[in-house]
């Protein structure tokens, strides 16, 4: 995938905010010279992200949003852009509803 100078500078950013809340969340993220496409795996009760050292944004942005689509939003902050980017992606949110009395 071939990205502009703007393009880039976009995924960049918006990996510093899907790192930030999947850090925030208890997300363990391991970046290493692993030689693969890396992947998001459940170890004990924690997420745990793997990623290569030089794997693209865009890559490291759609593992940890994976990662970030397993929690549950009742009990996490998701800011805006990452709840707009889970349902953009079809993930299920399961916030529950408030209810006014």
């Amino acid at each position: 995938m071939i990205f502009d100078s703007k393009e880039r500078k976009l995924q960049k950013d918006l990996f510093v905010l899907l790192y930030e809340t999947a850090s925030n969340a208890g997300i363990e993220i391991i970046e290493d010279k692993i030689n693969r496409k890396g992947g998001v795996c459940r170890l004990q009760q924690r997420i745990v992200v793997i990623y290569d050292a030089s794997a693209p944004d865009h890559v490291r942005n759609r593992l940890i949003l994976d990662a970030i689509s397993q929690m549950n939003p009742d009990y996490v902050y998701l800011p805006p852009k990452v709840r707009q980017l889970l349902e953009e992606k079809g993930a299920v949110i399961n916030s529950t509803p408030s209810v006014m009395e």
